[in-house]
């Protein structure tokens, strides 16, 4: 048994020092390419911010509008010195970073792994932003607190999603997405 639980024990230590390595070489091979420059703006239904009222307060309502069109978040940028593909597109990586505020005090914030883009116009999915399940947890575990999923007390939430370059110069401007409970 003590053998069985040393070779588990070297198994799952390898695993998880393979997992490190991957990730941290990740981060190290995105050092800033000094003629890549990127700008550009993420916006939501057009606007750098936008103002929606939830009279129940119930974040699936919140979801149920992005998923069918009456909210959109369109993320668009031009890019310049970006690496080329094999068909000779410029590529650019960023992070998505999404932070929510209740009445002016951060509640939770989540940053993605970097992902691939082309420099255009493209309308991203609400999911990219983790913005609703960082409000349904936004007043803790809805499963420990005993409130049904989702449910939001009142006051005013400050959504801020962000695209941060990496491995290139520049700035896309954020939106702002307040919800009114």
């Amino acid at each position: 048994m003590k053998k069985i639980t040393l070779f588990l024990a070297i198994v799952f230590s390898i695993a998880f020092a393979e997992a490190q390595i991957s990730k941290t070489s990740l981060t190290r091979s995105l050092s800033l390419n000094q003629k890549a420059q990127v700008t550009g703006q993420l916006l939501v239904n057009g606007k750098s911010s936008v103002e929606i009222r939830l009279t129940e307060g119930n974040v699936v309502d919140l979801f149920k509008n992005f998923k069918t069109g009456k909210h959109q978040i369109q993320f668009n940028f031009k890019g310049a010195g970006l690496a080329k593909d094999h068909e000779g597109r410029g590529v650019a990586l960023f992070t998505f970073v999404t932070e929510i505020y209740k009445d002016g005090k951060l509640m939770r914030s989540v940053k993605r792994e970097p992902l691939t883009f082309f420099p255009g116009e493209m309308l991203e999915p609400v999911e990219a932003f983790d913005v609703i399940p960082l409000l349904t947890f936004a007043q803790g575990n809805p499963l420990e607190n005993g409130a049904y999923p989702g449910k939001l007390t009142k006051g005013k939430y400050l959504v801020k999603i962000k695209a941060i370059p990496m491995g290139s110069s520049g700035k896309i401007e954020e939106a702002n997405l307040i919800v009114w409970i």
